[in-house]
């Protein structure tokens, strides 16, 4: 469900994109680290935006060099470093759990199996580091499962639920920002989970999976539909940025460039990436 919060690359100077690949890296070290190759394999960029945002916002102190690694043996990549990519860390293997756990009971994939197992072993001491955070985790998932398995098509129902699971990982910190962090979230939960239906639509037709857009398909022309889909889309990501201009973040920082990139082109970016490839295959 996650990888539709990346940045627009052409809208980015070299040093920025440079940023961004530090975090993007510094994610996935401070995952090898305490989830081993399992974690690692869950990197994605919306926990690396998170990290980004985090930092920003509380003007963390970050430690950046440059490093190799298995997957880029050759030249040496930018990588940072600081608790909240720790924190980014945490919440993608526990994403990842419940992620792979749903894959392996819709699909009954033995590797998904195996990774869930792998990752459990890590839930007690991710419920004691961050009890709200899973508690919320744990029952926005439950609810959605309710809502999908009854074949709910309460599109409201269904964006709310995940985002409320992702604004609770957006505030970190029971504090003055965590109004604004935990809306952010809503609204970019709410995106992600419209993002993935719309991108799934056809592929879950084929396996007969529920799809939160399925009936909105079959009920309109598919010009009408796809006009339908992008003013959900816009609503969500307006309730983010929204949120997101409450926060203290100047545009001009190096983070700063990153989430307003991220926010007003990055995730359109993909949209568009995403709808081109759908039009093309309606008309293969």
């Amino acid at each position: 469900m996650f990888g539709y919060v990346t940045i627009y690359r052409k809208g980015l100077a070299d040093d920025a994109l440079d940023r961004y690949q530090a975090y993007y890296c510094g994610l996935c070290q401070a995952l090898g680290r305490r989830y081993g190759r399992t974690g690692q394999l869950a990197l994605s960029y919306d926990m690396a935006f998170v990290s980004i945002l985090l930092t920003a916002l509380y003007d963390t102190p970050t430690a950046f060099q440059d490093g190799r690694c298995v997957p880029h043996p050759l030249k040496k990549r930018p990588r940072a470093d600081n608790p909240f990519l720790d924190y980014a860390a945490d919440m993608t293997a526990a994403l990842a759990y419940y992620n792979l756990l749903d894959d392996w009971q819709d699909d009954h994939r033995r590797s998904s199996l195996a990774q869930a197992q792998r990752l459990e072993g890590y839930l007690p001491a991710l419920r004691e580091r961050w009890p709200r955070q899973m508690d919320k985790m744990a029952a926005m998932l439950d609810r959605l499962n309710t809502l999908e398995g009854s074949g709910s098509h309460d599109l409201d129902a269904l964006c709310n639920t995940f985002g409320a699971l992702l604004g609770e990982v957006f505030a970190c910190r029971d504090d003055l920002w965590a109004p604004a962090l935990r809306g952010m979230g809503q609204g970019l939960g709410a995106f992600i989970y419209l993002m993935d239906a719309y991108d799934d639509l056809d592929k879950d037709a084929k396996k007969g999976r529920f799809n939160a857009l399925r009936q909105l398909a079959d009920e309109l022309p598919p010009a009408a539909y796809e006009q339908r889909c992008h003013e959900l889309l816009t609503l969500q990501m307006g309730r983010c940025a929204q949120q997101f201009e409450m926060l203290p973040i100047l545009k001009d920082t190096p983070e700063g460039k990153l989430l307003y990139n991220t926010i007003y082109s990055g995730v359109w970016s993909k949209y568009a990436l995403v709808r081109k490839h759908r039009e093309a295959r309606r008309h293969d």
